[in-house]
């Protein structure tokens, strides 16, 4: 017996929320240690997970949460530009994700 309608949640690193999978913006540490952006949430590595706006990616790196959660030092700088670069693609294709109006368990 299958279960419909399950939807994965996960925990943003920033604001400890935890919300579906989807509406979030993965990180992962490869196995050769370098982080990177992983907008598809398909790559290998540990992972880490961030609500798409400013406040909560901020948030994480203030509290050195992402480094704690994917156990790997990286240049935040080229992630936050990653980062941005992700955000405005996803508001140029209407495509932003919302994450205020998701559920939130």
């Amino acid at each position: 017996m299958t279960r419909r309608g399950h939807v994965p949640q996960r925990q943003c690193a920033g604001c400890r929320g935890r919300f579906a999978k989807g509406s979030l913006v993965r990180f992962t540490a490869c196995p050769g240690g370098a982080v990177m952006l992983d907008p598809g949430a398909s790559g290998e590595g540990r992972g880490a997970y961030i609500c798409p706006n400013f406040d909560c990616f901020n948030r994480a790196l203030k509290k050195k949460a992402l480094e704690r959660q994917l156990r790997a030092a990286a240049d935040f700088a080229a992630l936050r530009r990653d980062f941005e670069n992700l955000i405005a693609a996803l508001a140029k294709d209407g495509k932003e994700k919302n994450i205020r109006n998701s559920k939130r368990v």
